[in-house]
């Protein structure tokens, strides 16, 4: 005799299983997008409390993500980020081997030996151990782009991210506005130290705070481009009258009103390279989604690049950040100037992780200003370079010119949403990637996770079949009679 209830049974466990690894899910995207919303709230994140905490919340959201979802291509970029990631962890960790001796501070650990009597063995790094911090940022940027890899794997939660995103960006420029207007001594609960007549958000800096803000900009001004795309080619006239357009139009004007709020506290932070890298990375998220749409040849991209360049190039000039302040920090160059001394003391090996700024006031010259702590170079490549070494500064610098490729590529050939969706992060990539080169966005917390995420599920939009996205690109053409467009 068979027993008949033995698959319904399975099914049975089958379904609880499903909805079990649903519910999971769920849960795994809301702890990363409440990572991506809530971590520059506190002063940016830069309290190493903070820092574990987001370290332990993306490291959850990652907890049995199953690798059935990733395509070959996904796979492959995975592959690369971890190598990248890997090679990275190598030399931090043989800078601190003890025994190994080279370049200047094989000295510095003799002569600490013979001031305390006592045997030391040398290490290639200055400092004994990796810092806290800076194990606790590496871990951080990690786990926010897997994070965010997995987010890319599904368009439904791609979508819900960028709902997010925009919406957590524009709710702290709102903050910034009021608290410009009405506590501009503060910063939340605290007294200002810096920055007293500057929108700085929840951030400390008012840089960070323009990189966070320029990526919202970037961000509702693809939304509106994806909006206006609902109306076909129907003529501004027929758009107006027609009833049915009406919903479309309220959805235009709210999200032109959200972008232009975003962007008027871009332009109260004062900062002049954030102003600069957001409208360079606004154009180039613009230049795409018009490349990727009209079929641009070559030849007449460079152009509009070039008139599109000489444009932002006059109307930054005449900024009054610029006018009043000039477009270059001779402190800044300065700083740069005796980094790469310290690079040329230690070109393979650095300093050791996180050791920036113990070494750097050793070579910090008479004919640079004496005000201020450098505890940061202000260029996180060239911080790179000063700690890991040269080779890892360059793997770096190739890796993040890679992603860029990626995205863009495939932005340019993508359809729908998906376009969108890569328009906006490439975007705010060629932002933070231009920002990072001058500043430290990327060293903070509360803006490297929100990219991280971004990046992340980029990388993995970027890399997703061609023959899925078509089927989705399908579905979002069948008819709808409820809406008037695709709601992004």
């Amino acid at each position: 005799m068979t027993d008949r209830t033995a698959p319904i049974a399975s099914a049975v466990d089958v379904d609880a299983k499903s909805s079990h690894a649903e519910a999971l899910g769920k849960v795994q995207l809301g702890l990363t997008l409440a990572a991506f919303a809530l971590a520059p709230l506190p002063f940016g994140s830069v309290d190493n409390i903070w820092v574990l905490a987001w370290v332990v919340v993306l490291s959850i959201s990652l907890i049995g993500r199953p690798l059935r979802s990733v395509s070959g291509a996904q796979f492959r970029v995975l592959i690369a980020f971890l190598t990248v990631c890997a090679a990275y962890l190598v030399v931090a960790a043989i800078q601190i081997i003890p025994g190994l001796s080279a370049g200047a501070n094989s000295d510095a650990w003799d002569r600490a030996s013979e001031l305390i009597h006592l045997p030391i063995s040398s290490r290639l790094s200055a400092r004994a151990e990796i810092p806290v911090v800076s194990a606790g940022h590496y871990l951080l940027l990690v786990t926010s782009v897997l994070a965010g890899f997995w987010i890319g794997t599904s368009r439904s939660n791609a979508e819900t991210l960028f709902k997010v995103a925009r919406y957590s960006i524009l709710l702290y420029a709102l903050y910034g506005l009021l608290a410009r207007a009405f506590t501009p001594g503060f910063v939340l609960w605290q007294p200002k130290t810096a920055y007293q007549a500057d929108l700085t958000a929840t951030f400390i800096n008012h840089n960070t705070a323009a990189a966070l803000l320029g990526a919202g900009v970037i961000l509702w001004a693809c939304s509106i481009q994806q909006e206006l795309k609902s109306f076909g080619s129907l003529s501004l006239r027929l758009v107006m009258l027609s009833p049915s357009n009406e919903a479309a139009g309220i959805q235009v004007a709210a999200r032109a009103a959200a972008g232009l709020l975003c962007f008027l506290a871009l332009l109260s932070t004062g900062s002049r390279a954030g102003l600069a890298c957001a409208v360079l990375g606004l154009f180039a998220a613009i230049l795409q989604m018009v490349a990727g749409q009209l079929r641009l040849r070559l030849v007449y991209g460079l152009l509009i690049s070039a008139i599109g360049l000489i444009a932002i190039a006059w109307w930054l000039a005449q900024s009054q950040s610029v006018m009043t302040r000039g477009m270059f920090d001779e402190g800044r160059w300065m700083a740069y100037k005796y980094a790469f001394r310290v690079i040329l003391e230690s070109p393979i090996f650095g300093i050791g992780a996180g050791a920036f700024p113990d070494v750097f006031p050793a070579f910090r010259g008479s004919d640079m200003s004496m005000w201020g702590v450098w505890d940061y170079a202000h260029s996180t490549l060239i911080e790179i370079a000063v700690e890991m070494g040269l080779p890892i500064a360059l793997l770096v610098c190739m890796s993040a010119a890679g992603s860029l490729v990626i995205v863009a590529r495939a932005a340019t050939r993508s359809v729908g949403a998906s376009r969108t969706f890569l328009c906006a992060i490439s975007g705010i990539m060629v932002m933070t990637y231009l920002h990072s080169l001058i500043d430290f966005p990327l060293q903070v917390p509360g803006y490297s996770i929100p990219f991280g995420i971004l990046l992340g599920c980029g990388l993995a939009l970027a890399t997703r079949e061609r023959g899925t996205e078509r089927d989705e690109v399908a579905g979002d053409r069948r008819p709808d009679h409820g809406n008037s467009g695709v709601r992004v």
